[in-house]
């Protein structure tokens, strides 16, 4: 072991990432809790861990049909598999349950990609065109329905949406299956009703989502309307313009009591205020929309509690690059899978992928995506010195997996921190103008401590 030297020795510390990645700002001038590439790593309790593995397939659809959507039933434990279509030739719709094969229901009514709803013990499906439900039997077509490409439940009520209509229609109370769930009849309060939101505004309903006692109403022209109280006292709101919210009813998600959505300038976010009734839009993900935005097009989104993620694909055509933004910490990090995410559900299983035609599982539980090494890569803030740095050892604690290696490079040096011992002091001498270090890796590693040492003059 070398002899330590009696100078004095200044601790510069690159053991916290909490704040995840800020590419707003030089790297010199971001915090000591952040950094400038974070790729393939999660949080464990703020400290940076390889991210959950991927699994062999679980299900996977044979033959012609592509699946492009799923919807996961907690109540059977059921995945609804949604198959891709056009206006001549609608898409098939298959019932599976893990480790098993699908089973054709039937096939949807309209092309659009669809949006599910548990009402009344049954599914309901809108895809564009007529609302169709699954009653754990067979698909069914709600011919006295509104064309529709969104629905949802209300205080007992389905509400449907449709592009190139400005009205949200309600369904019967407690009824939205009948012949007459869909019929207007002004003199019984329980029959359906609609409301006109934005009355000749020339914007299109994007999507429509309930926040705790409002409807939210994202339209294409950039308004945003809010829907309060319920039938007969509907009273209808403008809370926002120039959202630029994209034209996708999954660019927008519900996060807490928070909607956030996609914009081609990063992540924006409506939220409640303290006023009873009102909204206020603010920009999330700040530090690193600038990654976010760097191709936007048809972005994706979806909201997995457990994990406090939002998980984002920007670019439709480059699905293996997904963004996370760590709502609970504030903080953003990337992640690059082994295949394109088509969609992403969490289950009583953990979080499901969509891919192709296979569903796979996304878990800590598993170390490697099906056999296959997951590479990360952290590239620490900048720290910089008018003198030089004389660097003298460091401190590191990077626990992991028996046989595996942490390559760590500072400046010109470059070393492996092997993980059978997860402590170590690592002596190494080296005059540097800055301090930044590059850490990548193909072993499953959680990093809890790395420490420098050195003489600054």
């Amino acid at each position: 072991m070398p002899i330590e030297r009696q100078e004095q020795l200044t601790a510069f510390n690159f053991s916290d990432y909490s704040g995840g990645v800020n590419v707003a700002q030089p790297p010199e001038q971001i915090a000591e809790n952040e950094a400038e590439l974070i790729l393939n790593y999660e949080y464990d309790y703020n400290r940076l861990r390889t991210r959950g593995g991927t699994s062999a397939p679980l299900v996977t659809l044979e033959g012609e049909d592509v699946i492009e959507s799923f919807f996961y039933d907690a109540a059977t434990e059921a995945y609804i598999l949604f198959c891709e279509g056009t206006e001549k030739k609608k898409g098939n719709v298959y019932i599976t349950y893990l480790n098993d094969t699908p089973k054709l229901l039937g096939v949807l009514t309209g092309a659009d990609r669809p949006i599910c709803c548990k009402y009344d013990n049954c599914v309901y499906i809108a895809s564009g065109d007529k609302l169709q439900y699954y009653d754990y039997e067979e698909l069914k077509t709600i011919e006295s329905s509104k064309l529709c490409d969104n629905v949802f439940e209300r205080f007992g009520r389905l509400v449907v949406t449709h592009r190139g209509d400005d009205n949200l229609y309600y369904s019967a109370t407690g009824d939205a299956k009948s012949e007459n769930a869909w019929k207007e009849d002004s003199n019984v309060d329980s029959s359906s009703k609609w409301l006109e939101v934005g009355y000749k505004d020339d914007g299109d309903i994007i999507t429509c989502k309930p926040m705790a006692n409002d409807l939210l109403v994202f339209k294409t022209n950039g308004r945003i309307y809010s829907v309060s109280n319920e039938y007969p006292s509907w009273t209808v709101s403008q809370v926002g313009e120039k959202s630029y919210a994209q034209d996708m009813q999954r660019s927008i998600e519900i996060v807490g009591n928070s909607v956030a959505f996609i914009t081609a300038n990063g992540i924006r976010s409506v939220d409640t205020v303290q006023t009873y009734g009102n909204f206020t839009m603010n920009e999330i993900g700040y530090k690193f929309n600038k990654l976010l935005t760097e191709v936007v097009y048809k972005p994706m989104c979806w909201n997995i509690v457990s994990k406090r993620q939002l998980v984002i694909i920007p670019d439709a055509r480059n699905r293996q690059k997904v963004f996370i933004y760590q709502y609970n910490m504030d903080a953003g990090f990337e992640l690059e899978f082994p295949f394109a995410v088509d969609d992403v559900a969490e289950t009583s299983n953990g979080v499901i992928l969509l891919s192709g035609n296979s569903l796979y599982r996304w878990s800590f539980d598993l170390t490697t995506d099906n056999g296959k090494p997951i590479e990360t890569k952290l590239i620490t803030r900048k720290v910089t010195t008018e003198v030089a740095f004389y660097t003298r050892k460091y401190n590191i604690t990077i626990e992991g997996e028996a046989g595996g290696v942490v390559n760590l490079t500072a400046g010109k040096q470059s070393w492996k921190h092997l993980l059978k011992k997860s402590h170590r002091i690592k002596y190494l001498y080296d005059t540097l103008s800055e301090l930044q270090l590059t850490l990548t890796s193909n072993s499953q590693h959680t990093i809890t401590t790395i420490i420098l040492y050195s003489v600054v003059k």
